[in-house]
């Protein structure tokens, strides 16, 4: 069979709804089998999932009816001919009174299980005369049988006669079967021919592994809230390469999923890592296997031990085998799926199948083969696999090598800019290296590139084991906290650890190594919503200015030029911009460049927040072309995070959320680079989508997640939180909801970064009755902002004085500010934020001026249109309610009858999601009053009695919406 890893309906299956990435071929297959009768092909290689996108199929309301016969195709033999022909007639359903021909007798020659209920069969001696009245006779007898789908799994291995039955049937096909076959792709197995008639269609569909996405998917879906911790679909994913029965077999090894995946404790990738080769994998090999010559099996044991695609030839080297046959074994090993050829090169089709072989190999045997391909591998040319010829040194017993190997693969990798090999390498040096000496400068080396990579618990683990066990001289100590407070800060736990280890790694640099010692400071000098005072790193910057002269070591400084640049223009100081410029000069090696490159990216983070939204453009621009010259996924991340948050403030919202959330999966290892996408995709969840659940879920876990937040998402997701409350009548949860970012502010002094929370907090705390508490927050943000050049800050502040002379009842000068506020806005390339201070400006007029202020915020609706602000295009049409104003169709108000109206469509859509009447209301900005008699007109006109109900039609709905759309594909 194709895959005895994927035992469909057991276990977990049952638990899951619907098939990972499978969406488009199971719409086509549904609606090529609705349309009549057709030839299905599935094509994949072996564990791609072709028997349970049948299942799947078989499943479908759309095959309820029809008849399901069923068989497998044997491994070739020649003592079980027409096997699965048999096997699948064998579950014909008996109907007695159907009349059947008397061609059809001889079917039961083949399937004994029907003799009885077969007329007798034909006497007919020749061999080619019975193959072909046995053809007739199943075509017959499918025919009789009316709607049917025949399933021939693993048509790859069919025998001759098999084959020659189905060509025959293809040829001229019953009027109601659908027939159905799945086949091994891989190079030098048969491919079924197909020669059908006009009327019948042929579709084709090749399963392709997983991508990691859809891996992850699975991961979530099988383990439910089970999973934990980073980095587990990734590494399930690269261990599996993606095939949906190599996923499965490892989680099932790991522990009990599915429909049990409440049960159990966490499972993360250590657990992953420890589960080794799982027993149904272990044993698919082994069949795999069992057919191979001794040639073959020899050159898939060197496969095993090169752990790398090489060609046939080096392959033969290694194995001892000769070249004449090494072409025929390589060949049988990759009809067999034990191998998967890729052009020239011949390697396994995944780490599990790799180490299944590698683990039957003798020890003795496994060393000699490892020699045999450091020699092979020395005699390839060109640049030395340094990180292969390690493991292979390790694997032959001489660790002094595989060691000498390892950091000078590290080496390379981190001079080429790839960081993230560089410090997986140099972790794996520093965990195995049995000697203090080099385990402390290996360290040095790997806490100065992991800064620079995606670095998780292991990373710190061994650069403090080092810290705590090996005694490093107080120069080396100094550098090895200073990157390691920048690996804390930026990728691992709190602000304040990192800050720690900063103040100790201080006064060992200034007594040792001044250069890195004032980059120690620089690196202190960067503020943070939840670090020190903003005093504190003021401090740090004006020992830099005294300092700086004695760097003269170029990747230095350009980390100090970096951060010095980064904190002034966080901190809303004139002299950020000519810091800036020091960033230009030409980068004299790849380091220089990473370095350059983070200063570009956090100057766009920093110069959003403050309004400069123009220059943050220019910044990310730049940082892009730096990261052409490196590999740093933390880099690479910075600058998507940093698009995110310009592209939501310039209102380029079209696509927003799904790359937000994509940008969140990628980087959910590096804490602050997730909270930031998931802040971006919690705002346009709320504003694009109007998913309130989903919008409040994602800015709450944005502020959780964030680490050392430098003034954007604890007060972004405040405000926005608090707006969803003052919005439902709540004031007093919205200012609950902005208490942490205040605290925050007042404790740090960073004012600079209060625009998004300080308005929407003022409207909070005058909503509540706070009027004082309102006012005396306004004076700290004018106080904590006056010399800085932060014009968001400005803006913001304006909108504060409009919203305390509208409480005061100053109604026309709250009017005016608010203009003036909008204006800014303008100016700074923030289009919603302009809208927002225009609608709370028609909101003032809505006493006094009620014509000018509907005219103010119809424009509103239609700006908030153009972003595609759903929520705040509901929001206004609401306020106009309130005030009597309503807004006509040109044409009239629409009749829809027995069918729901757009606004009914929307709430069944989020009744169909389980939401409350109260989340709809939140969402659709109505009264839950309205959605009350939203949904019992539904019912009604659906004709249904409960939400359930409700739920079900609008399944049912899309269902058949999906296969039209399919069809029409």
């Amino acid at each position: 069979m194709e895959s005895p890893v994927v035992p469909v309906g057991l276990d977990g299956l049952d638990g899951l709804d619907g098939l990972v990435g499978r969406d488009a071929e199971t719409a086509l297959l549904r609606a090529v089998l609705a349309q009549g009768p057709c030839v299905v092909v599935v094509r994949g290689e072996a564990g791609a999932g072709a028997s349970r996108l049948v299942d799947e199929l078989l499943a479908d309301p759309v095959c309820a009816d029809w008849a399901h016969l069923r068989g497998t195709c044997p491994e070739p033999t020649a003592e079980a001919p027409l096997a699965a022909v048999a096997d699948a007639l064998a579950g014909l359903p008996h109907r007695p009174g159907v009349l059947l021909p008397p061609v059809t007798g001889i079917v039961g020659r083949v399937v004994p299980e029907l003799a009885d209920r077969l007329p007798p069969p034909p006497e007919e001696s020749d061999p080619a005369l019975r193959q072909g009245l046995l053809a007739r006779g199943v075509r017959a007898l499918l025919a009789a049988l009316g709607p049917t789908v025949l399933v021939v799994e693993d048509v790859h291995a069919a025998d001759a006669r098999t084959l020659d039955l189905l060509h025959r049937l293809t040829e001229a096909m019953p009027p109601e079967l659908r027939l159905v076959v799945t086949e091994r792709a891989a190079p030098g197995l048969p491919v079924l021919g197909v020669r059908a008639r006009h009327r019948v269609r042929v579709e084709e569909v090749t399963l392709r592994p997983w991508n990691p996405e859809e891996t992850g998917e699975f991961v979530r879906r099988w383990l439910g809230g089970r999973a934990a911790g980073p980095g587990l679909a990734e590494l399930v994913h690269a261990r599996t390469g993606g095939l949906p029965g190599a996923v499965e077999a490892l989680l099932r090894a790991v522990g009990r999923g599915g429909a049990a995946a409440s049960g159990g404790g966490p499972v993360g990738a250590a657990d992953v890592r420890a589960a080794g080769v799982p027993p149904s994998l272990r044993r698919d090999m082994a069949r795999r296997r069992g057919p191979l010559t001794e040639e073959a099996d020899r050159m898939v044991e060197a496969a095993a031990v090169l752990d790398r695609p090489v060609t046939g030839d080096v392959l033969a080297e290694v194995a001892g085998v000769a070249a004449g046959d090494a072409e025929r074994a390589v060949s049988l090993a990759v009809r067999r799926s034990v191998l998967r050829a890729d052009g020239r090169q011949v390697g396994f089709r995944h780490p599990l199948d790799r180490q299944a072989v590698q683990e039957e190999i003798a020890g003795p045997r496994s060393e000699r083969l490892a020699l045999r391909a450091v020699r092979a591998l020395h005699r390839l040319g060109g640049p030395l696999p340094l990180a292969d010829l390690a493991r292979l040194h390790r694997a032959a017993g001489r660790t002094r090598e595989a060691l000498r190997y390892l950091v000078a693969a590290a080496d390379r990798a981190a001079a080429q800019g790839d960081y993230a090999a560089a410090t997986a390498l140099y972790t794996r040096a520093v965990t195995e290296q049995p000697r203090a000496g080099a385990r402390v400068r290996t360290a040095v080396k790997l806490a100065r590139t992991a800064q620079l990579a995606r670095a998780g618990d292991d990373v710190v683990n061994a650069v403090r084991r080092v810290l705590d066990e090996d005694a490093p001289p107080p120069r080396l100590r100094g550098e090895i906290r200073l990157h390691l407070s920048v690996i804390l800060r930026n990728q691992s736990t709190a602000p304040l650890d990192s800050l720690t280890e900063i103040a100790r790694a201080i006064p060992d640099l200034e007594a040792s190594d001044p250069q890195t010692a004032v980059r120690a400071m620089a690196v202190a000098a960067i503020p943070s919503l939840k670090g020190w005072p903003v005093s504190h790193h003021l401090a740090w910057l004006e020992r830099i200015e005294t300092a700086g002269g004695t760097v003269t070591e170029p990747a230095t400084r350009a980390a100090v030029a970096a951060n010095r640049a980064t904190a002034l223009m966080l901190l809303g100081d004139e002299r950020a911009w000519a810091a800036a410029d020091a960033l230009r000069r030409p980068a004299a090696s790849a380091l220089e460049a990473a370095q350059h490159a983070r200063g570009w990216a956090n100057l766009a983070h920093a110069t959003t927040a403050l309004g400069h939204t123009a220059r943050a453009r220019e910044f990310l621009d730049r940082a892009v072309v730096g990261l052409a010259t490196t590999s740093s996924p933390y880099l690479e991340g910075l600058t998507q995070t940093a698009r995110l948050v310009v592209d939501w403030h310039e209102g380029r919202w079209e696509g927003l959320h799904g790359e937000a959330d994509r940008v969140s999966r990628a980087y959910r290892e590096i804490p602050d680079l997730t909270a930031e996408a998931m802040l971006v995709r919690g705002l346009t969840a709320l504003h694009v989508l109007g998913d309130v659940p989903t919008a409040r879920r994602d800015l709450a876990e944005a502020a959780r997640t964030t680490r050392y937040d430098t003034g954007v998402i604890l007060t972004a997701s405040a405000a926005a939180t608090a707006r969803l409350h003052l919005e439902a009548g709540r004031p007093g949860q919205a200012c609950d909801a902005v208490e942490t970012a205040l605290h925050h502010l007042d404790r740090t002094g960073g004012w600079v970064w209060a625009t998004e929370v300080v308005p929407t907090a003022v409207e909070a705390l005058r909503g509540s009755g706070q009027g004082e508490r309102a006012h005396r927050l306004v004076e700290d943000f004018a106080a904590g902002t006056a010399d800085r050049d932060a014009p968001a800050a400005r803006a913001a502040l304006t909108v504060c004085r409009a919203l305390l002379a509208e409480a005061d009842g100053r109604t026309g000068e709250a009017a005016e500010l608010l203009a003036r506020a909008e204006d800014a806005w303008r100016r700074l390339r923030r289009p919603f934020d302009a809208a927002r201070a225009a609608e709370a400006r028609g909101r003032c007029m809505l006493h006094d001026r009620q014509e000018e202020a509907a005219a103010t915020v119809r424009g509103v609706v239609a700006a908030y249109q153009d972003l595609g602000a759903r929520w705040d295009v509901a929001r206004c049409h609401r306020l106009l309610r309130r005030h009597d104003i309503v807004t006509t169709h040109r044409r009239g108000r629409l009749g829809y009858g027995d069918r729901l109206s757009p606004r009914e469509e929307e709430v069944a859509r989020l009744v169909a999601q389980g939401r409350a009447n109260r989340e709809i209301a939140e969402s659709l900005v109505l009264s839950t009053r309205t959605v009350e008699h939203h949904v019992a007109r539904i019912m009604r006109k659906l004709d249904v009695a409960s939400r359930t109900d409700i739920a079900a039609a609008h399944e049912r709905a899309a269902l058949l919406a999906g296969g039209g759309e399919a069809a029409r594909r």
